[in-house]
């Protein structure tokens, strides 16, 4: 295939050629409309045939689109696929990283290994869940990212499982993959699964720890005959102090018979993260899963039928408060109706006994039953549900859980009703249960959001001459009102749904009657309009402009005095849940005021970080979040202004952020279309 570099695919303007190999040629690439580097693959084919040819071309559409589906943080995703000149091709993300290949040929700790192959081993897990086989895993195919993640790459020779046709990009007759990462039952040309996959990953496994392959010979016929007929060597031979459960390991994965192997790749990451100390990244199902267990025994043990004890338990119940000293411990902890003790004249020991209630056990037994039934779930439960919940204390520890790709965003929100993550984009809203990862699109009809603002009951989509309102029940507009002011840049609606704000940029602030769209006041305001908010109990509204932070009473327009940062431009703003507080943004920098003396509370200068496009605060108000112009997400404590985390993961400036109403997540989407979830592992 000849070089085109130069050439303009579509909107992908190819740099440089980075990679040829006999199925593919891989250029870096510019998307010139998002204005992001990307890796073009274009898919080789072997065939003048134009009826083969045009089969290939159909199974490559079906393939891209499965391909395209997968969606794992530590899978490099397909973005786009296509056609030119009769070649399909992939465009997936641009990883500038390097790959894992550069940190072979010497010895890397077992635990550093096999922390650095579980996400590797995960992303597999999920490819296989959806019936995807990769087929040539080995160091070149996982790259790793600026942020030292791994990423599982190169799909391009997957054979997808139960698919009828056995010809087309995968099915050409020939056996496909590495040799020397090639399991037995791939050399042999037979069907493959998962496990598969786990060889290959266990021979990577093994050539990280030791520094060198299992196997090895002059060629790769000789290469394929060690897998097929020789002993797995130990990595021991070559580590004398390792573990032997490390050899154990290695052993099951790679073993030549694929029953004798874990049974799913999930069950070998589960392996590798007991060798490495660390436990599995939490994913969203796995959390409904969770939650959805624990509900179910919590409505087990209250439907329980309320019983009273047999006379034997009460007996032995009755010995243990004699002899444990149990009844004084449930007494001090309120767990059980007063039991009381007989006097030593009703006694013929000097060992003191309880008095069981006469006439029955029943209420006073019952009580203490159902109190210890209550202690022990308590104590045998884990608290899942808060433990998930982001703190300053735990910030440390957020990692990317899930992601959504191919979306634009503009503006995120998040809200209690229906649990919707909405997101104004392109000329479509889009509302997403993040538990479920299902879209909802509401067109604006070819109107293109600058901004929008959302209550409990509706999204506010500002427009250049309009504002559409979306019933987020119903999730259909409502309403549109028009005309508006030019130069509407931003907009709030209060809490009350009463007024909506816009800041202008022609010097004002302008309120309006949520209900008809009249004008109730203009206030004068310093150039620029880029955000507006109002107080949760619509008592105050704020813009921010190109001279500071301005604050207003709604009911009367009475201005109040900001103290600090009147000469520098605020782009995002946010008022904490209580009210008190007010976070700003701009090019570099981060405030925080006392809401209402307008006293400077935290001022944060730093240049290196750009423009802060959104800013929220966390449910219970002690942390924040901001999305900035060089692609990070950061955390910050309130009552410190510090930096509790910094997240990466976007390719492109963040426009979006918001918490989730529970605390559990964080969301953030940024210009190269992809919305990412964020929490603890």
């Amino acid at each position: 295939m000849k070089d085109l570099t130069g050439i303009t695919i579509e909107k992908y303007k190819i740099v440089r050629e980075m990679g040829r190999g006999g199925m593919a040629v891989v250029y870096r690439a510019m998307d010139t409309m998002l204005e992001r580097n990307v890796a073009v693959k274009m898919i080789l084919s072997e065939t003048d045939n134009k009826e083969k040819a045009e089969k290939l071309l159909k199974r490559f559409n079906r393939e891209a689109k499965i391909l395209a589906s997968l969606s794992h943080p530590n899978i490099v995703k397909v973005l786009d696929y296509g056609e030119y000149e009769s070649t399909p091709y992939l465009v997936m993300e641009f990883i500038s990283g390097g790959a894992l290949k550069s940190k072979m040929g010497r010895p890397i700790p077992y635990a550093e290994a096999a922390a650095l192959l579980i996400p590797i081993a995960r992303a597999l897990q999920h490819a296989h869940q959806q019936k995807i086989v990769h087929r040539d895993v080995k160091p070149e195919n996982i790259l790793i990212n600026d942020s030292e993640q791994p990423m599982l790459s190169d799909f391009g020779i997957l054979k997808l499982v139960d698919v009828e046709e056995s010809h087309g990009l995968t099915g050409t007759g020939k056996i496909v993959g590495t040799p020397a990462y090639m399991s037995p039952e791939q050399i042999r040309g037979r069907e493959v699964d998962g496990r598969s996959d786990m060889y290959a990953l266990g021979v990577v496994f093994f050539e990280m720890i030791t520094g060198r392959r299992p196997y090895n010979a002059n060629t790769p016929i000789e290469l394929s005959m060690q897998h097929l007929h020789d002993p797995i060597p130990k990595a021991k031979q070559f580590i004398r102090d390792l573990p032997a459960e490390v050899d154990q390991v290695i052993t099951k994965a790679i073993a030549k018979n694929p029953e004798d192997r874990y049974p799913t790749m999930g069950a070998f990451a589960q392996a590798l993260e007991k060798l490495s100390g660390t436990t599995a990244r939490t994913t969203t199902a796995e959390r409904r899963a969770i939650k959805a267990a624990e509900e179910k025994k919590l409505q087990e043990e209250r439907e329980k039928p309320k019983r009273s004890l047999s006379p034997v338990l009460i007996s032995i119940l009755a010995g243990l408060l004699v002899v444990g000293g149990v009844g004084a411990w449930l007494l001090s902890q309120n767990l059980a109706t007063p039991i009381s003790t007989a006097t030593p004249a009703q006694t013929s020991s000097s060992v003191p006994t309880v008095a069981l209630p006469s006439p029955s056990p029943t209420t006073e037994i019952i009580a203490t039953e159902t109190a210890i039934q209550a202690a022990e779930i308590a104590t045998s439960t884990p608290n899942t549900l808060s433990e998930l919940i982001l703190q300053p204390s735990n910030a440390s520890r957020i990692v990317e859980i899930d992601r959504l790709d191919r979306i634009s965003v503009i503006k995120l929100d998040w809200v209690q009703n229906g649990n919707w993550l909405i997101d104004a984009g392109s000329s479509t809203v889009f509302f997403i249960n993040p538990e479920t990862s299902e879209i909802t699109k509401v067109s604006l009809d070819g109107g293109i959001p600058l901004a929008m603002s959302v209550t409990d009951n509706h999204a506010y989509i500002l427009l250049n001459d309009s504002i559409k309102v979306i019933d987020i029940k119903t999730l259909k507009v409502t309403k549109v009102i028009a005309p508006i002011s030019g130069g509407a840049i931003s907009i709030a609606a209060s809490p009350d749904e009463k007024l909506l704000a816009l800041g202008i940029s022609d010097n004002k602030t302008q309120l309006l009657n949520a209900e008809t769209g009249t004008v109730v006041r203009n206030l004068k305001s310093n150039y620029g309009g880029w955000a507006v908010g109002f107080s949760p109990d619509s008592k105050y509204v704020i813009s921010g402009t190109s001279r500071g932070i301005l604050k207003w009473e709604t009911e009367t327009g009475i201005w109040g005095p900001i103290t600090g940062g009147q000469d520098l431009t605020f782009k995002s703003l946010a008022f904490s849940h209580d009210g008190k507080t007010i976070a700003a943004g701009g090019d570099g920098i981060l405030y925080i005021w006392n809401v209402e003396d307008g006293s400077l509370l935290h001022q944060v200068e730093d240049n290196n970080f750009g423009i802060v496009n959104s800013i929220d605060f966390s449910p219970d108000d002690s942390m924040l979040v901001t999305g900035t112009d060089d692609n990070m997400v950061r955390v910050w404590e309130v009552g410190s202004a510090s930096i509790l985390a910094e997240l990466s993961g976007h390719a492109s400036q963040v426009f979006g952020v918001c918490f989730s109403p529970d605390g559990e997540k964080i969301a953030s989407g940024a210009n190269e279309g992809s919305i990412l979830f964020w929490g603890l592992p």
